[in-house]
């Protein structure tokens, strides 16, 4: 177990503590044909983990999985009785000459998320049907595409491979695994690049040092881009509560980028974590985001972005299961195949040495020869990926905040877009050396975004005027289905009661967004869209 000089105790015990408790529990080690089964005595547990006595000696199964079958004290998760429940881990070897047989459990969940789990179990099930279901139902629906083929070859073409593809992504997403807890604990450097964000910049920092990982082993450094509010106030009022908060300010402002590229160049620690300056990182976040670096050939993690649904934010609501399915469902389906193709601005973690490799040629990149100014998480990722492979990982998780105004969304998604474009140019001349399915994947996710906009265009504009409802029925049909079992999907993960709501991101998609795409195609080289 991997332990500091100077402490006696391993990392985890030191990043939750733990506390006796006497239980019987049953423990399946290994992997198949070599898994077996194995009765220990619980002797004390934690959050994240509990210490063990085997009945035998298993030290060559050391970090390998475990499951294990126990009984959960009440006082832990603050229930009133014992809860029984099967959690997975890894095993790690704790014991001396003198007690060889005392081992550990780090559990891939904590004991928190896995009783939410066990008590949700029945919801998930029932989401599960459902999907299945609503799946069958649109395949059967798709064989009218292939019945309607020659009324409109294009539409027909176009539906039904939209609809595969998503559907594929979704089943790609169900053989998606966390990456493996490691034990790993490398110096980390978190990044903020902020300008003006009075509003939430110090409950940003605070989260950050609440963190679960070792206080000497990580770093907060605030990048500010020429803030003309109070933030850089704040900030060095924050640098009195945190010592070991550190702060660098531009006089004016010079882009998120350039930011960006300054926290590289100062920070000390081994992982870069990017993190916007309205996110709320999860205490457990940074130890699972550096988990995948114990592959060397890992250059970047994506974490898992959560939006913050407020009561009067309409757009909150369609953007928590929009970003859901970006994520858990499109992101887990590249990581298969160590191909994420962007890591989120929220939430990021990148090997310092693979960002100093592209520094200089990502912080001074042009496009059409006018300087990139937006879009720099997908651009740095864009970089990455040519030399590493790029993970995801949905137990990395951050919560931020969705736009407020329609303005400020309209221009979100429109700087997106472009980001989309002119990174596009850039990365389908390398993609075709990732893995076949990917490369599959990825080309075929350009034909749909590009084609998209004259599809809605012949359906909702064309073919009601020309009173073809058969090539406009089936596809609007098709469209709310489709994303009514993406929503299904996020049920299953989330049970948000908002899981209904990608239904009206469905309906704008339609009326506005996916034109959206050739606007930002035509107005590409104007950078003024920019946040920074």
């Amino acid at each position: 177990m991997n332990t500091i000089a100077g402490y006696k105790q391993p990392l985890d015990k030191r990043r939750h503590k733990r506390r006796g408790w006497e239980a019987d529990a049953k423990v399946w080690i290994g992997r198949w044909p070599r898994r077996r089964r194995l009765d220990g005595s619980v002797l004390n547990v934690g959050v994240a983990g509990l210490g063990i006595e085997m009945d035998s000696y298993v030290e060559k199964f050391a970090r390998e999985p475990a499951t294990v079958s126990w009984v959960i004290p009440p006082d832990l998760i603050q229930s009133r009785s014992p809860i029984s429940v099967r959690m997975k881990g890894t095993l790690v070897h704790n014991g001396t000459m003198e007690s060889p047989r005392l081992f550990g459990i780090h559990f891939d969940q904590t004991v928190t998320e896995a009783v939410q789990a066990h008590a949700t179990r029945w919801k998930k099930l029932c989401a599960a049907a459902a999907a299945t279901m609503l799946a069958a139902a649109i395949g059967f629906l798709k064989t009218r595409n292939v019945v309607s083929f020659w009324y409109g070859p294009l539409i027909q073409v176009y539906s039904l491979g939209a609809a595969i593809y998503v559907v594929s992504r979704v089943g790609l997403s169900m053989f998606y695994r966390e990456p493996r807890d490691r034990g790993v604990f490398k110096s980390v450097t978190l990044i903020i690049a902020v300008k003006n964000e009075e509003d939430h910049i110090a409950e940003t920092i605070g989260r950050c040092f609440q963190s679960h990982y070792p206080a000497h082993l990580m770093e907060v450094m605030v990048v500010d881009d020429g803030s003309t509010d109070h933030t850089w106030d704040i900030l060095l009022d924050l640098r009195n509560q945190y010592p070991l908060l550190r702060l660098f300010r531009f006089a004016s402002n010079r882009g998120k980028r350039h930011a960006m590229a300054l926290g590289a160049e100062k920070a000390r620690g081994e992982i870069l974590i990017y993190m916007d300056s309205d996110s709320m990182v999860d205490p457990e976040g940074v130890y699972r985001i550096v988990q995948p670096f114990a592959d060397p050939g890992v250059g970047a993690v994506a974490g898992h972005t959560l939006m913050i649904v407020e009561r009067d934010n309409f757009i909150s609501k369609m953007e928590c299961v929009r970003y859901f399915v970006s994520q858990r469902v499109m992101k887990a389906a590249e990581s298969l195949f160590g191909a994420v193709t962007c890591c989120p601005g929220p939430f990021s973690a990148y090997r310092k040495e693979a960002v100093l490799e592209v520094l200089q040629p990502w912080l001074h990149q042009t496009f059409l020869g006018t300087p990139a100014t937006f879009g720099d998480d997908r651009s740095l990722t864009n970089f990455i990926l040519r030399r590493y492979r790029v993970l995801y990982h949905a137990g990395a998780r951050v919560s931020t905040f969705a736009p407020s105004t329609w303005r400020t969304f309209i221009r979100q998604q429109l700087r997106w877009k472009k980001s989309w474009v002119r990174e596009t140019t850039i990365a389908v001349r390398h993609m075709w050396r990732e893995h076949p399915v990917a490369v599959i994947s990825y080309y075929f996710s350009i034909i749909i975004t590009l084609v998209s906009p004259l599809i809605v265009l012949r359906a909702f504009i064309y073919s009601p005027l020309a009173l073809q409802s058969h090539a406009y029925f089936p596809y609007i049909a098709g469209l709310l289905l489709v994303f009514l079992f993406l929503g299904l999907v996020h049920y299953y993960h989330t049970q948000s009661p908002y899981w209904y709501y990608g239904l009206f991101f469905a309906i704008l998609y339609c009326c506005f967004f996916c034109l959206q795409n050739y606007y930002a195609i035509l107005t590409v080289r104007q950078n003024h869209w920019g946040t920074r």
